[in-house]
C-alpha cells in the first residue's frame, strides 16, 4: 500500500511539476494550458459556487442511483449463471458481444427513447456498470471447485453454511473488484450521458466551457472530476486490500 501510495504522488508530482515548467518556459501557449495556479482558484471559486455545486450533486446522485441499482442486479445475475452453466452457455456471448461493442453509440437510442433527463443518465450509467459487474461475479462462482462444494454438502452444510464460508469467501475478492471497475464505468457513462445532451450536471459543464473555449474552467472542471474519480477508485480498491487481507488471516489462523 506504501509502495502504491508513494508511486502515486510521484506521478502526480511528475505532472504537475511539468505542467508548471510547461507554462512557464513557454513550452506551451499559455491559452491552451493556463498555469496551475490559475485552475486551482478557478477550482476553488467553483467549489463556493451553489450553482455548481448543484450541478456536481445531481451527477453524485445520478451515478450512485445506478450504480446501487446495477451492483445487486449484475451480482444476482452472475451468481445464477454461475449456478446454472447451461444459462452461462447461452448468455455468455450476448454478454460479451455487448462488451466488445462501444457502449457510447448506442446514446442516441437512449435518448430517443427516455429523453434527457434524470431517468436516462440513470439507465445509460447502469448499462456500464451491469456488464462488468456480472463478467466479474460469474467468474467469483466459476472459480469455486464444485467438489469442494459437494464434499460441504456430504458432510451436512446446510445451503446457508454453503453460502456464507465457501461461496462468500471465494468470491468477495473479485467481486469488489467488479464493483470497482463498474464504479468507475457508471461514472464514465453518466457524464458520456451529460456531455451529449443534458440541461444540468458536471459533464454538462465541462462539454459547454470546452465548445466555448473557456480553457481554465474547463481543466478546473477535468481536475475536479479525475481527483473525485481517483478517491473513489482508492477507497474501493483499499477496501478490496482490507477483505483480502482479512480472509488471507483468517485462512491462516
Amino acid at each position: 500500500m506504501g509502495a502504491a501510495l508513494a508511486g502515486h504522488l510521484i506521478f502526480a508530482a511528475l505532472l504537475f511539476g511539468g505542467w508548471e515548467l510547461a507554462v512557464r518556459f513557454a513550452l506551451v501557449d499559455a491559452s491552451l494550458l493556463p498555469p496551475l495556479p490559475q485552475v486551482c482558484a478557478i477550482l476553488w471559486g467553483f467549489l463556493h459556487d451553489g450553482a455548481f455545486i448543484g450541478d456536481l450533486e445531481l451527477t453524485a446522485t445520478e451515478v450512485a442511483v445506478a450504480f446501487l441499482i446495477a451492483a445487486p442486479l449484475a451480482i444476482s445475475s452472475g451468481f445464477l449463471l454461475g449456478e446454472r452453466l447451461h444459462l452461462a452457455a447461452t448468455f455468455n456471448p450476448v454478454v460479451h458481444l455487448v462488451l466488445a461493442v462501444p457502449q457510447s453509440i448506442f446514446l442516441p437510442v437512449f435518448i430517443l427513447a427516455f429523453g434527457i433527463g434524470f431517468l436516462e443518465k440513470v439507465l445509460f450509467g447502469i448499462t456500464h456498470a451491469y456488464f462488468i459487474i456480472l463478467v466479474n461475479s460469474f467468474a467469483a462462482v466459476t472459480s469455486i471447485p464444485p467438489a469442494l462444494v459437494a464434499a460441504a454438502r456430504v458432510f451436512g452444510a446446510t445451503r446457508v453454511q454453503v453460502y456464507t464460508r465457501i461461496y462468500l469467501p471465494a468470491m468477495l475478492p473479485l467481486i469488489l473488484t467488479g464493483l470497482r471497475l463498474g464504479m468507475i464505468l457508471c461514472i464514465i457513462g453518466v457524464l458520456l450521458a451529460e456531455m451529449y445532451a443534458s440541461r444540468r450536471g458536471i459533464g454538462r459543464l465541462i462539454f459547454g466551457w470546452g465548445e466555448s473555449y473557456q480553457i481554465p474552467e474547463l481543466l478546473a472542471g477535468i481536475l475536479l472530476v479525475s481527483i473525485l474519480t481517483i478517491i473513489v477508485n482508492e477507497a474501493m480498491r483499499l477496501l478490496e486490500l482490507r477483505v483480502a487481507r482479512f480472509y488471507r488471516s483468517a485462512a491462516g489462523s
